[in-house]
């Protein structure tokens, strides 16, 4: 189908624009923030049901670096799909994005759900995907260790999308680490979301229980930067251990913090992935 492509309302945040892009017959909501160096633009594919706006305290810690991010189908004000993606379906649409826009090599981010899209295009696309990061990632379906019982029935009932008051209170315990200690910082992690649709959320869910890297990792050569939460209670750092294991090229830096630390670590986590992107 040709390439649509429509501002969504002028600019948007941190001197970002919103577009959208018509790719496989669905409208797809697209960030990008120009940098200002020559590097290679990095891809952020986020979290499961998360939309751009959750990532705009991360997107600040790099300043000079072209930025793209985008709503998966279902999620945030991209469009619902009419009927379940795979993993490598979901993968289509960043590689048709930043082909669109006319990106021959980037880098990617992957953050929890996100890191199997991150994982995909690295397999898909090796000669477009130079670096590879996996945050609070894992190696999915089979190959995952699934988190605490409280964080696991929250993945398959999502009542906190339902209620603002009880997300508030069990998205701490679902997180775990710092977000128990200090709820009122997942309040304002928490303030940024959009909720999902019910469509949208459960196919990503359906999607990453079907679907597992494990097969093809060890044949990724992507540099890869692992990043782990020792007290993450929804994907714990068993996840990442394996996932470093099974990656040829790859290193693993783990953060004394649970699901949020890409928000609550993020200055930290922001100089380490900027070390590495800028490592010849």
């Amino acid at each position: 189908m040709a390439a649509s492509a429509v501002s969504e309302h002028g600019t948007g945040q941190h001197d970002g624009v919103f577009h959208t892009e018509t790719i496989e017959g669905l409208a797809i909501r697209v960030y990008c923030r120009a940098g200002k160096t020559s590097e290679p633009p990095l891809l952020i594919c986020n979290g499961l049901g998360q939309a751009v706006e959750i990532l705009y305290p991360l997107i600040e810690q790099f300043p000079d670096r072209t930025i793209v991010a985008f709503d998966v189908p279902g999620v945030g004000r991209s469009e619902i799909p009419e009927n379940g993606l795979t993993i490598p379906e979901y993968a289509r649409f960043p590689a048709q994005i930043m082909e669109r826009l006319g990106h021959d090599q980037y880098d990617v981010l992957g953050i929890s759900w996100g890191g199997s899209l991150a994982q995909q295009l690295a397999h898909d696309h090796p000669d477009r995907c130079r670096k590879l990061i996996l945050s609070i990632a894992s190696a999915g379906g089979l190959g995952s260790w699934w988190g605490s019982p409280i964080a696991l029935s929250e993945i398959f009932f999502p009542l906190r999308y339902a209620n603002k008051a009880y997300g508030n209170m069990i998205g701490p315990w679902m997180y775990g680490g710092e977000a128990i200690l200090q709820p009122e910082m997942f309040k304002e992690y928490a303030k940024l979301a959009i909720a999902p649709s019910r469509e949208g959320y459960y196919g990503q869910v359906r999607a990453i229980c079907g679907w597992t890297s494990l097969p093809w990792l060890h044949k990724l050569k992507q540099p890869t930067q692992i990043i782990a939460g020792a007290l993450d209670a929804l994907i714990p750092i068993a996840n990442q251990m394996l996932l470093a294991s099974q990656l040829p090229d790859a290193r693993l830096k783990v953060y004394p913090a649970g699901h949020l630390l890409m928000y609550s670590h993020r200055e930290d986590v922001g100089r380490l992935i900027t070390r590495f992107l800028n490592e010849g």
